[in-house]
This record gives structure tokens, C-alpha cells and sequence, in this order.
């Protein structure tokens, strides 16, 4: 998965206010068992950073990676909800909190947070396709196809771009359908790890399509106004296990970051978990396409 955050500045600059060796040691370790995928763990770390230090907003953005990635997807959103009322103009939060609403099933939400993102950094490449991949699932064909298209043209990095070319089957690969749907779905591009921003960079003291987060089955989605952070989604406290569409998600957040090997195994976790044989198909062939040597 990507940088906790995105490439925006804005959090950058936030994350230098972190104050204390102690707040900044932890904040590292916590950044660490991130990176070492003991998510629980880093949580915890960057709760100790929020304890000292409650105005960071990058302690509250790598908290909420770092449990979605956990699997508790209502305490990320919960999370990114506060770190949006501390920076409302920070276009990574925004794109990390719509990776975990995609996670969490809430595409029109997700659309509408992306949207946002795009907003804020008409250059959002990542943020783009993740809005497309949500226009996807909610069969939003032509909208889907346009963002995808527009991320492929933005993306400056030649894997990333690839990556997205072949999670939206726009690299003349075929495109499977299920019994329900023709649209694909591809990944969503993977939200920045805690601690780090877009392309896995660390923070200095750092979700990002997919979240990351994830690949979720190729779809399509929508756009955000600008609306006070308040009125973001309030989910409720309890735990929610990431599912297959989650997983897959998270898998192409995951090969957009540059981390091939955890987006396979997330995408062949999915397989398993996945109880429909149309999207079990479609997973199918996101595998071979991403595990195909460029």
C-alpha cells in the first residue's frame, strides 16, 4: 500500500509540528511496524503520538492507515474524519479517507472524496483512477473509462502508469465480465502507508489507490463538493474484516505503490474469500494481467 498520506505538502509540513524526540521516535516506530506490517502495532504507536501531540494531523492519517489495514475500517474512517477537521484542505486525506470508504463499501461517498482530491491537486493521477474504479462498481461505465484514461495520462511514474493501464484493461488486455455486470472493475490504487506519502516516500516524521488500499473489481465513480468536515461519514465503532472486494482493492493500491508481492497475495486471498464466480473471474484476470512481466 502507498504513503499514509499523499504526495500534498500541506501534510508534509504538518508532520515537521510533531514535536519532542519522544513524539518523533515513536512517530518513526510507528512508521516501522507499518512498514513491517504489524498494523495493530503501529496503531498503537501512533496513538502514543496522538496522546502527546493531538493537532498532527499525520499522526491521525498513519493511525487510520495503519487500522484500516487491520481490518478495522470504521476506526480508519473515523480517523481521516478527524484529521480532515484539523486540515480541510489536504487533498491526501481526502484521497486516503475514499480508499477506506471503498473498503468499506460506501462507493458513492468514496466518488465524492476522490472528487474532492482531484479538486484540490488537479493532478492527482491516483486519486483519478480510484474514482474511476468507484464509478465502476456503481456501473457508472463511461465515467469509469474517462477517469481512468485521464489517470493513465497524469501519471508521471512509468509503473504506476502500467500498473493502472492493466488493473483498468486499457493496456488491450481482455476485459472479463461477470453474470451481473459488464463493467470491470479494476483496483483501487493503494492509500500511503502511515508515515509515508504517494510512491511509498516516508513522511518526515508519513493510504494512498489502494489502500489502500486495494483492487476492487474494475468499476466506475463519482465526484465531492467541498463540504465542511463534519459532515463526513460517521461510521460506527465496531471492527469490519476487509472483505474480497476490500482486498482487491487494497491489492491494486498495493501495485501502484510498488508493492507487487502484497498485492498478489491480497488478490489470491480474495480469490478464496470471494463466494461469486463472476468476480472470482474478474480477480482471475486481474492476477494474470499484473503478474505478467512488463
Amino acid at each position: 500500500m502507498k504513503r499514509l498520506r499523499s504526495t500534498s505538502l500541506g501534510l508534509a509540513a504538518l508532520a515537521v509540528s510533531v514535536v519532542g524526540c519522544t513524539t518523533t521516535s515513536t512517530m518513526e516506530h510507528g512508521n516501522a511496524l507499518y512498514r513491517d506490517g504489524q498494523y495493530v502495532s503501529a496503531a498503537d504507536a501512533f496513538s502514543g503520538v496522538i496522546a502527546v501531540h493531538p493537532s498532527s494531523v499525520e499522526a491521525w492519517n498513519n493511525r487510520a492507515a495503519a487500522r484500516l489495514h487491520a481490518g478495522d475500517v470504521n476506526g480508519a474512517i473515523a480517523d481521516y474524519n478527524h484529521a480532515l477537521e484539523l486540515a480541510p484542505y489536504d487533498a491526501d486525506v481526502y484521497y486516503n479517507r475514499g480508499n477506506a470508504l471503498m473498503a468499506a463499501g460506501l462507493y458513492q461517498d468514496a466518488v465524492h472524496d476522490y472528487t474532492r482530491a482531484t479538486e484540490l491537486n488537479a493532478y492527482y493521477a491516483k486519486a483519478f483512477f480510484n474514482r474511476g474504479s468507484a464509478y465502476a462498481t456503481l456501473g457508472q461505465r463511461d465515467a469509469a473509462q474517462s477517469d481512468w484514461a485521464h489517470a493513465v495520462a497524469l501519471e508521471p511514474d512509468p509503473f504506476a502508469k502500467t500498473a493502472m493501464q492493466r488493473a483498468a484493461g486499457l493496456d488491450g488486455a481482455r476485459v472479463a465480465t461477470s453474470a451481473t455486470s459488464d463493467v470491470r472493475q479494476p483496483a483501487v490504487a493503494s492509500a500511503p502507508a502511515p508515515g509515508t506519502r504517494a510512491g511509498g516516500v516516508p513522511l518526515p516524521s508519513e493510504p494512498s489507490p489502494v489502500v489502500g488500499t486495494p483492487p476492487v473489481p474494475p468499476a466506475a465513480s463519482p465526484v465531492l463538493t467541498l463540504a465542511p468536515p463534519s459532515a463526513g461519514p460517521q461510521p460506527s465503532a465496531s471492527v469490519q474484516t476487509l472483505d474480497a472486494r476490500a482486498l482487491a482493492a487494497r491489492a491494486v493500491t498495493r501495485q501502484l505503490d510498488g508493492d507487487h508481492a502484497g498485492a498478489m497475495q491480497d488478490l489470491r486471498t480474495a480469490m478464496t474469500l470471494e463466494p461469486d464466480a463472476g468476480r472470482r473471474a474478474l480477480l482471475a484476470d486481474l492476477i494474470r494481467r499484473l503478474d505478467t512481466p512488463r
